[in-house]
């Protein structure tokens, strides 16, 4: 699964790099410790019905993918990630897999690991690249319209709809299954492109792209590095949480909500 993850990559590279627009607010804050329900940075891809181009955007969504019939925000609680392979199955995710695709940047992200009985111990490890790079994760979204009068970074300019996401997740192998049974679907730069490429319009070519591994990065790319304990608190954060267990000094704790 992918519970929490990193975000501290400057905004401008990003931008370049997926010749994306920002439609985000100003003042992104890095951020090292992000759980699900808060917004999030995420990259979709639409075609205006004016004139007919294709945008590609940096947008907030509320981390937990709320679908139409969701009764409020609550819901998205159990939703932040979308096993990649029932997509095509769950009322949760099916209404987005064909027309409502992002991906979703990150660091790194972080996971516990498991016991013999599948229970979450006290041990968590940070997972991204070794050589620094951007991870991408395939996700999906959807725009809520609840009861409207939405506020914040995800909500529409006129307040009617609430943008959210869910992140894809795959069977982990290898030394990512020592960890967990489950991670993140890590695309390639290429692969990125054409999971957002709103020509991919039905369900059954998206749920089979999800399926292909070759769309995904290397493991062998990725450091899995054992880190400290103060992540298991959404009240920490800071660059000392991604270093490695035993090294990290002053943890900086977040301002009261």
């Amino acid at each position: 699964m992918c519970g929490r993850f990193a975000f501290y990559q400057e905004i401008e590279p990003l931008l370049d790099d997926l010749g994306a627009v920002d439609l985000t607010e100003p003042g992104f804050r890095a951020r090292w410790n992000i759980p699900p329900t808060v917004p999030i940075h995420i990259v979709t891809e639409s075609i205006d019905r004016d004139s007919g181009e294709v945008l590609r955007a940096l947008r907030m969504a509320r981390w937990g993918l709320l679908p139409p019939f969701a009764k409020d925000l609550s819901f998205s609680a159990r939703t932040f990630n979308a096993r990649r392979e029932t997509l095509a199955e769950k009322p949760s995710f099916r209404g987005s897999l064909a027309r409502y695709r992002a991906v979703v940047p990150m660091n790194g992200y972080y996971e516990w690991r498991r016991d013999a009985k599948g229970r979450r111990t006290k041990e968590p490890f940070f997972i991204t690249p070794a050589d620094g790079s951007l991870l991408y994760m395939a996700a999906l979204i959807s725009w809520w319209k609840g009861p409207g009068g939405h506020e914040g970074p995800t909500a529409s300019a006129d307040g009617a709809w609430l943008l959210s996401a869910s992140i894809i997740t795959r069977e982990a192998r290898g030394e990512l299954a020592d960890i967990h049974d489950r991670t993140p679907l890590m695309l390639t730069r290429e692969a990125v492109d054409r999971w957002l490429d709103p020509g991919m319009d039905r369900a059954a070519d998206a749920q089979a792209f999800a399926l292909e591994d070759a769309n995904l990065i290397d493991d062998a790319l990725l450091e899995v590095r054992p880190v400290g304990r103060e992540v298991g608190s959404v009240r920490h954060d800071g660059p000392d949480l991604i270093a490695p267990a035993g090294t990290a000094q002053g943890r900086i704790p977040l301002p009261p909500a």
